[in-house]
């Protein structure tokens, strides 16, 4: 029985010679693998569609343990991607993610959006890199459950305040008022270059936030997803926002990702 599929390819595995075995992000079936015979010779049909961060259109047959492929068109290549290393590298990131916490055979529609939206933003260069990163980092953090809770103080309930002390585990903040008064060993004080390293409150990962990386946060989470990467930061708190988008990812997640180092070591 034959079925249409439109998804972009996350991962591939050479097998032998010429064949390879694709890991294709799909908004009806989530993550599926696809052996894609024949498709590393230059001659073949298919051999622009099964290409890597390609999205293509799929018709497959076979069962949900292993697809094959019948046909494939090519949708979008974003071939920009594929400009500088440091852009390739931040694809591999993304992808590598999107593998992680996809899931089989589950719809994934929102999920496929939001790597596609964040392809095009890399391959068009129409914002930095690492902006791109860390609003992908939390969107698909929220996306995939662990939305932190950034409506108001965890104690309070207010919201309006200069810092905002973030906890990295819990995902919720706290105002300067209220975290002093929970965590009375530490001066409000803080030396600002230290800030994006945060602070521990026994186990616990504290970053105290500014208000626009605050505000920031709060867009990326609730916007429109076609209007995810149409903000700014200022040069001060771009670090800021990088840096706490990145270990909130990787707080939750828990687990590192070898393309993550790879990204760092080819940005510089």
């Amino acid at each position: 029985m034959l079925k249409t599929v439109k998804g972009v390819v996350l991962r591939e595995v050479d097998i032998g010679d010429y064949d390879k075995m694709l890991t294709v992000l799909t908004a009806e079936q989530g993550r599926i693998s696809i052996f894609a015979n024949g498709v590393k010779r230059l001659k073949s049909p298919h051999f622009v569609a099964t290409q890597l961060y390609t999205y293509s259109e799929f018709t497959l047959y076979g069962s949900r343990d292993k697809y094959y492929i019948r046909e494939c068109t090519k949708i979008e290549s974003f071939f920009g991607l594929r400009d500088t290393l440091p852009s390739l590298a931040l694809a591999a990131y993304i992808a590598e993610i999107a593998c992680d916490v996809s899931l089989e055979e589950q719809e994934e529609d929102t999920l496929l959006r939001l790597v596609l939206n964040s392809f095009y933003c890399i391959a068009k260069s129409s914002k930095p890199l690492d902006l791109i990163k860390a609003a992908f980092e939390l969107r698909v953090l929220g996306e995939i459950g662990f939305m932190p809770d950034l409506v108001g103080c965890a104690d309070c309930g207010k919201s309006d305040f200069e810092t905002y002390f973030f906890d990295v585990e819990g995902g919720t903040f706290r105002c300067d008022d209220c975290f002093h008064r929970a965590e009375p060993g530490f001066e409000a004080s803080l030396n600002r270059q230290n800030e994006n390293e945060g602070i521990y409150s026994g186990s616990r990962l504290i970053i105290p936030l500014s208000r626009s990386v605050f505000v920031a946060m709060r867009y990326v989470l609730y916007c429109k997803p076609e209007r995810l990467f149409a903000f700014e930061l200022k040069d001060e708190a771009q670090a800021e926002f990088y840096s706490v988008c990145e270990k909130y990812l990787i707080t939750r997640l828990e687990r590192n990702f070898a393309s993550l180092d790879f990204y760092k070591s080819v940005k510089q």
